[in-house]
């Protein structure tokens, strides 16, 4: 960051104020929970119910993501999960194993899954951030936001000028 801060002293706000030029600045944050169970047993990706929607202010700002759930699945099974935006783009660049992979040799399981991502979508429309999840084999069941805490998303709006 360049300039110099001066007055954050006397800011009732509690927000710094930045200096001339700076980046990066969080411009909104936008959050959202989710604690109805869903499930998949197919290997397309489906979408899991935990979403969030962010309108960015400029088109050169960036949207960093931020999310957990809870995941139940079964031994013996592997578990694809990635963020969707507006439910047709597949932000892990179409792998087909998505940003986060779950398997088990032995046992049920139940985890949190954590996802991170900074997003460039050159957009000032409203936009949709969802987590999906699919089995690696048809027929496989994963449960997603299961378990006994809500899933979190929250959405940062940051300044990409």
């Amino acid at each position: 960051m360049t300039g110099i801060i001066s007055d954050n002293i006397s800011r009732a706000s509690g927000l710094i104020k930045a200096g001339a030029g700076a980046t990066g600045i969080v411009l909104q944050v936008v959050g959202a929970t989710h604690a109805t169970e869903s499930e998949t047993n197919s290997d397309s990706y489906a979408d899991s119910g935990l979403d969030v929607i962010i309108t960015p202010s400029a088109t050169s700002s960036k949207i960093l993501i931020s999310a957990t759930m809870g995941v139940q699945y079964l031994a013996g099974n592997t578990h694809y999960f990635t963020i969707f935006r507006d439910g047709s783009t597949d932000l892990s660049g179409g792998d087909a194993q998505g940003m986060l992979q779950v398997t088990s040799t032995t046992g049920n399981h139940k985890v949190s899954a954590t996802f991170l991502y900074l997003d460039s979508p050159s957009s000032t429309s409203a936009l949709t951030y969802s987590i999906y999840g699919k089995a690696e084999t048809s027929g496989d069941t994963v449960k997603m936001c299961s378990g006994d805490a809500a899933g979190q998303i929250t959405a940062f709006e940051i300044d990409g000028s």
